[in-house]
């Protein structure tokens, strides 16, 4: 069977950050003390509920914080349709690992063409490449 591929919790975290605000089955809770997290990574799946990042602030208490966690999928096409930014993802036939190319679909150029990063996994490229829009272009 095919799982679905969340965003990490650091990525949640960031996309949230940013804007995101998106409804979701997927959500993470950290517990924080003196602003440092102290638990594991927790994330809830829901087949039925979903929920926005505004929506699970409204829930969080005084030390836990709540992050919607949408696929990777779901945050690259975000990243399209708010800010024209696409990422693609290729595995050259040369290369034995997984790379990503980020382009300004305003300005039609590429902002990477071609990151040589050591992906082992398409998911890995994914990652990387929305954590890169995220804390450098937006």
């Amino acid at each position: 069977m095919i799982e679905e591929d969340y965003v990490s919790f650091e990525i949640a975290k960031l996309l949230k950050e940013k804007g995101f605000n998106e409804k979701c089955h997927c959500s993470y809770r950290k517990k924080l003390i003196n602003n440092k997290i102290v638990d594991e990574e927790e994330l809830f799946v829901s087949a039925y509920l979903t929920f926005t990042n505004n929506e699970l602030e409204d829930k969080a208490y005084k030390d836990i914080v709540y992050c919607s966690a949408p696929t990777l999928q779901m945050a690259m096409k975000w990243l399209r349709e708010t800010f024209e930014i696409h990422c693609q993802i290729d595995c050259p036939i040369a290369a034995s690992n997984w790379v990503y190319g980020i382009r300004d679909l305003n300005q039609d150029e590429w902002i990477i063409l071609r990151n040589m990063g050591n992906y082992e996994t398409y998911e890995e490229a994914c990652e990387a490449a929305i954590k890169y829009c995220l804390e450098h272009l937006i």
